[in-house]
């Protein structure tokens, strides 16, 4: 996911709100459930930033949330220590069965705005011409009729009056099977200025990406978002994408955080390059 520091002066907001976490500091903050020691140091082994890890509840499953990930305590588990020296931008695991169509699907309470969004997200992946497309179908209810990829609505605060926009709960399956979704924030939509159409569907873009494979374009440095972290490959994978930047590419709509509401030339070559 996308992170992203909402600024006091919000018409600076305006420009950078489609990256995947803000600042607020007006507001109140969410307590963080604590999470065990033993799955901190897993996350933090995994070279996640594991500052405001807390454990939670999200798509009907139980476990943490960090970064702008969401792990079962299942995954977790499966997560292993890496070189925090690779320099590359795919997890292991990718969509197969190949030509695809996913579907995916966009939780009610989201509403237009979100509705609006995702048709336009559909719609940039679907005129690439890759060997995976996106079709939309309605909204399961109580777990029937699930769409492959499923976006759902949340509501929270961090620590540090941090927000996460957008919420990947995973990458793809070993099985080849996309991430089950993501999670969009809601109470993103309360402040001042609320994102518009482009800006949300540049969000779930991101958050797609992760589902099929993606990783963060910047993820050894993380600049994007003012951090020196590395990520590392996160016992995911970290494949460097023949043709692509080995270095940050502020204009890709995978960096940490940033602007970009659309792909850029490398992010076309990436996902070419994949699927």
């Amino acid at each position: 996911m996308k992170n992203q520091k909402l600024l006091l002066i919000f018409a600076v907001c305006a420009i950078l709100c489609t990256a995947c976490q803000s600042d607020q500091t007006e507001e109140p903050i969410q307590e963080e459930g604590k999470v065990n020691p033993e799955i901190l140091a897993k996350l933090d082994a995994a070279y996640f930033d594991i500052s405001r890890a807390f454990e939670t509840t999200f798509m009907g499953e139980e476990g943490v949330a960090v970064e702008d990930m969401f792990f079962t305590y299942a995954q977790i588990d499966e997560l292993a220590p890496v070189d925090s020296q690779a320099k590359h931008y795919r997890t292991t695991n990718l969509v197969t069965s190949l030509p695809r169509t996913i579907t995916i699907s966009v939780d009610p309470d989201l509403g237009t705005l979100g509705s609006n969004a995702l048709d336009e997200t559909i719609r940039m992946y679907n005129t690439l011409g890759l060997q995976i497309s996106f079709t939309r179908v309605a909204f399961g209810q109580r777990g029937r009729n699930k769409a492959d990829i499923e976006v759902t609505e949340f509501f929270e605060f961090e620590s540090g009056g941090f927000i996460t926009l957008g919420r990947a709960a995973g990458f793809p399956t070993r099985k080849g099977d996309p991430a089950k979704g993501f999670g969009i924030n809601s109470r993103w939509f309360q402040l001042s200025i609320a994102p518009n159409v482009n800006e949300l569907a540049g969000t779930m873009a991101h958050e797609i990406g992760h589902c099929i494979g993606l990783r963060h374009t910047d993820y050894q440095t993380r600049q994007s978002c003012g951090q020196n972290v590395n990520e590392g490959s996160a016992g995911v994978g970290a494949i460097y994408i023949p043709g692509t930047p080995t270095g940050s590419d502020f204009n890709s709509i995978m960096q940490s955080c940033g602007p970009a509401i659309d792909f850029n030339n490398n992010d076309v070559t990436a996902l070419n390059v994949l699927y």
